[in-house]
C-alpha cells in the first residue's frame, strides 16, 4: 500500500474538517448517532453530512454524494451498508480525501461475499493517496485534542498512553483496560492501515509514554519487529495478543479477518522487538500504572511496609513468583525502626509496623518507616499496605497517603506501590493516584506483577545494547545452492544424503554418514567407519524413524550390524509397506552426549524462525523448545538456550561433564543465516545435534524444499 505520511495520521486523529456517509437524522437514545454526539459534545470541526434522500441532518446541508462536499474534507467517515462502500471510496479518491475511516461491517469478519468486497476496497485505493481504517471500525478516540468518532458514548479519560486495537470495546473501555487513554485507533479489519502504518507515529508523539497493542492477528511480522525495534529502547509497547488456544484463533479469525499466527512465534517477534506481552487485561492496567507514573526502578530489592504479618507474607510470595526480591535493609536502618518497637519484636524485612503505630500513630509511624527504607542503598522499590476497611474511608488514611506521595517525591527513582483492601480500596486508590507519582493496586500480585514489568523495561528492554549479527565463516555458499538447485531440477521434495553435505557447505558439523543400499555396500562403509556404528533408515516416507524401528544404535562387529539390517528392514515392511526404502545410512556412533534438536520453518510474514530444545524422540513429547526469529545471533542463541527448562542437563548431571554451549549456539546461528540465504528450504531439522564438553555435531538432520 502506499505510505501512511505524518498528514495522514493527522487527518485521522484530528482532522479539521469530515464528511459523515450514511448521516442520519434519527436522534435519541438507541439510535448511535456519532453526527448527534460530536455535536452534542461541541467538537470544534467542520461536518459535512452524506444521505442520498435528505436536504438537511441535524441543521446541517446533507449532500447526495462525498464527491459533492465544496472542500477536500480531512477525514471521511463511512457507515453506509457494505453494498455502497466501494463507492464511498471511490468518491474519497476523486475528491482528494487521505483517509476513509469505515465504520461499516461484513467484509472479511463475515462471508464469503464479505471477504471479496474487502479485496475489491484494497485494490480501489492501490496506488492512490487514500488510506483505509477499517472496515469494521469505531475509528478514534483522542483525548489530547477531544475528537473521536464512536457511535457510542463513553468517557475519555485523559492518559499518556496510547492504543492500537482490533475491536472497539478496547476503545470504549479504555478506563478499565489501559487506565485511561490518550489516543487509541480501532483497525478494525485491518484491511489497509495496520499496526505497521501506525506504531512510527505514535512513537514520534512526545505526549505518548506507552504504546497498548490489542492483537487478533499479526502480518507482516517482520517489518512489525523492525519498527517496533526502533521504538521500544525509548518508549515501552504493551501488546494482549489474542488467540492462544486454537478455538480463540478460530474466534479471532472470525471476528476480524485475521490470519493466525503460531503463538510461539507471536512470542519470538514480540521478544526480538522488545515488546512487553502481557496475559490478561488487569495486567495490561497495572503495566500502564506503573510505566508512566514511575520514572525508573534500579534494582529488585523491594522493602514491604505493613499493619498485617499475613498480609506482608503474601507480598513477600507474589514478589518471588515474579522475580523480585525482598530487600535486605543495613544494619542501621533497621536499628533505627527497632527503637520504635518493644524488644521483643525483631525488625526485619517485611516490617510489621502495628506496635510502632501505637506509639506514633497510624500516619507517624508508617510514613517514618518508609522514609528510612527509601534512604537505604540496599532498597530499589518499596510496596505499602493500606488498610481501607468498611469503617476507614480516605480521610482517615489522607495523612498517612499524603506522607507516602511526599516519600515517593523525595526518593523518585525508587518507585513504591500501594496495596489497598478493604471495601474503601478504589476510593482510596483514586485519591492516592491524584498525585501523579504513587500508584495503587488491589491485590499483592497486581502490585508485584506492575513492579516487575517496570524493571524489565528499564533494566533489560530499554538499555539493551543493539545486537550484531556477524556473518559465520566457514560458509560455503556455492556448494550449497548447488546441492538444493540439483534437488530442485529433480524434483525432490525431501533431501536425503544431501542433507549432511548442506550442513556441511555451512560449517556444520556431522558425524561422518554414508548410505549403503545393499548388504555388500553396508559391509564396506563398516568396515571404512569403524565400529561402533548407528543404522538408520533412508525413506522420504519415515519422517520418524525410531518410532517403526528404523534406528539401532551402538553397533560393534560385523554380525550385529547385519542381524540389525535384516530386523530393520523387517520392521519397515510390517509397519510402513508404502515406504520406499533407499537403503540404510551408516554413521560413527557418539557415545555420551546431550541430544539437542536445533530447527527452523517459514512462517509467512515472519520469515525464518529458529527453534531450540531438548532433542531425540523427547522433542515433540516434551515440547521443552524455544524460539527466535532469524537472523539469530550467537548471543541471542545463547539467550535460547537458557530458556530452555531443560538446559541445567547441559551443565552436568550426575557426575558428566557439561556441554560446550558455544558449540550449539554456533550451529543455532549457522541455521540461522542458512535459511536467510536459501530462501528455498521450507524447513530443517538437525534431530539430534548431540552435544558433548568437546562440541557437537549432527546425527540426522532432515530439509523440506518449498515450490517442488
Amino acid at each position: 500500500m502506499q505510505k501512511f505520511s505524518k498528514q495522514h495520521f493527522e487527518n485521522l486523529t484530528n482532522p479539521r474538517s469530515i464528511v459523515i456517509a450514511g448521516a442520519s437524522d434519527r436522534t435519541g437514545a438507541g439510535t448511535y448517532n456519532l453526527m448527534e454526539n460530536l455535536i452534542k459534545e461541541g467538537v470544534d470541526k467542520t461536518i459535512y453530512p452524506v444521505n442520498l434522500k435528505a436536504e438537511m441532518v441535524l441543521g446541517k446541508k446533507a449532500f447526495q454524494r462525498i464527491r459533492d462536499i465544496p472542500e477536500v474534507a480531512d477525514l471521511a467517515i463511512i457507515m453506509v451498508p457494505r453494498t455502497g462502500v466501494a463507492e464511498a471510496v471511490s468518491d474519497c479518491i476523486e475528491k482528494g480525501i487521505k483517509v476513509a475511516l469505515i465504520v461499516s461491517q461484513g467484509f472479511a469478519d463475515a462471508d464469503q461475499d464479505g471477504h471479496d468486497m474487502q479485496d475489491q476496497l484494497v485494490e480501489i485505493v492501490e496506488g492512490t493517496n487514500t488510506c483505509l481504517v477499517g472496515p469494521n471500525t469505531i475509528g478514534v478516540a483522542n483525548s489530547f485534542d477531544y475528537f473521536h468518532t464512536s457511535f457510542q458514548n463513553f468517557d475519555l479519560y485523559q492518559k499518556p498512553n496510547a492504543l492500537i486495537c482490533q475491536s472497539g470495546m478496547f476503545v470504549l473501555a479504555s478506563a478499565d483496560f489501559t487506565d485511561g487513554l490518550g489516543l487509541g485507533v480501532d483497525i478494525g479489519n485491518g484491511a489497509d492501515v495496520s499496526f505497521n502504518d501506525l506504531l512510527p507515529h505514535l512513537g514520534d508523539d512526545d505526549r505518548i509514554k506507552v504504546i497498548n497493542l490489542h492483537m487478533e492477528g499479526l502480518a507482516d511480522g517482520a517489518d512489525f519487529v523492525r519498527i517496533a525495534a526502533g521504538i521500544t529502547p525509548d518508549k515501552p509497547i504493551v501488546a494482549y495478543k489474542l488467540g492462544k488456544s486454537e478455538e480463540g484463533a478460530i474466534a479471532a479469525s472470525s471476528h476480524s479477518g485475521a490470519m493466525a499466527t503460531d503463538d510461539k512465534v507471536v512470542d519470538a517477534a514480540f521478544e526480538k522487538a522488545g515488546v512487553m506481552r502481557v496475559n490478561d487485561l488487569e495486567e495490561m492496567t497495572e503495566l500502564n500504572k506503573s510505566l508512566i507514573t514511575y520514572p525508573d526502578m534500579k534494582g529488585q530489592r523491594i522493602a514491604v511496609i505493613t499493619i498485617s504479618g499475613g498480609g506482608g507474607i503474601a507480598v513477600v510470595d507474589a514478589l518471588g513468583e515474579f522475580g523480585l526480591g525482598v530487600a535486605i535493609p543495613s544494619q542501621s536502618v533497621l536499628d533505627e525502626i527497632q527503637k520504635m518497637n518493644p524488644p521483643w519484636l525483631e525488625i526485619g524485612n517485611p516490617v510489621d509496623t502495628w506496635m510502632a503505630v501505637l506509639q506514633k500513630g497510624l500516619a507517624g509511624a508508617n510514613v517514618e518507616i518508609l522514609q528510612r527504607l527509601l534512604d537505604d542503598d540496599e532498597v530499589d522499590g518499596a510496596v505499602v499496605l493500606l488498610n481501607a476497611y468498611r469503617t476507614t474511608g480516605y480521610e482517615s488514611l489522607k495523612e498517612w497517603v499524603d506522607g507516602i506521595v511526599q516519600a515517593q517525591k523525595d526518593f523518585s527513582h525508587k518507585p513504591v506501590a500501594l496495596w489497598a483492601f478493604g471495601k474503601n480500596q478504589h476510593e482510596v486508590i483514586e485519591k492516592a493516584e491524584e498525585s501523579g507519582v504513587v500508584a495503587g493496586f488491589t491485590s499483592p500480585k497486581s502490585a508485584a506483577r506492575a513492579l516487575a514489568g517496570l524493571y524489565r523495561y528499564h533494566n533489560i528492554i530499554k538499555n539493551r545494547p543493539s545486537v550484531e549479527v556477524d556473518e559465520p565463516g566457514d560458509v560455503n555458499r556455492n556448494a550449497a545452492a548447488e546441492i538444493l538447485a540439483l534437488a530442485k531440477a529433480n524434483q525432490i521434495e525431501v533431501l536425503g544424503t544431501e542433507t549432511l553435505d548442506l550442513m556441511e557447505a555451512y560449517g556444520i558439523k556431522t558425524a561422518a554418514t554414508k548410505l549403503a543400499t545393499n548388504r555388500d555396500e553396508l559391509m564396506q562403509f563398516a568396515g571404512d567407519l569403524g565400529y561402533p556404528l548407528v543404522m538408520k533408515i533412508a525413506s522420504e516416507q519415515i519422517v520418524h524413524k525410531t518410532d517403526v524401528g528404523g534406528v539401532m544404535l551402538n553397533l560393534n562387529n560385523d554380525q550385529e550390524i547385519l542381524c540389525a539390517y535384516e530386523e530393520m528392514l523387517d520392521n519397515i515392511k510390517l509397519k510402513v509397506p508404502a515406504a520406499v526404502i533407499d537403503g540404510v545410512h551408516v554413521q560413527r556412533f557418539v557415545g555420551d552426549g546431550v541430544e539437542t534438536i536445533i530447527g527452523a520453518t517459514r512462517q509467512v510474514g515472519f520469515g525464518p524462525v529458529i527453534m531450540f530444545g531438548l532433542g531425540g524422540i523427547y522433542a515433540e513429547i516434551l515440547e521443552d523448545v524455544t524460539f527466535a526469529l532469524a537472523p539469530v545471533a550467537k548471543s541471542e542463541a545463547r539467550s535460547m538456550i537458557g530458556k530452555v527448562k531443560a538446559s541445567a542437563l547441559l551443565d552436568g548431571a550426575r557426575g558428566t561433564n557439561p556441554v560446550d554451549r558455544n558449540a550449539i549456539a554456533d550451529t543455532i546461528a549457522r541455521v540461522s543465516q542458512l535459511m536467510t540465504d536459501m530462501p528455498q528450504i521450507k524447513e530443517l531439522d538437525i534431530n539430534p545435534f548431540t552435544a558433548d564438553a568437546r562440541g557437537g555435531a549432527a546425527l540426522d538432520a532432515r530439509v523440506v524444499l518449498a515450490g517442488n
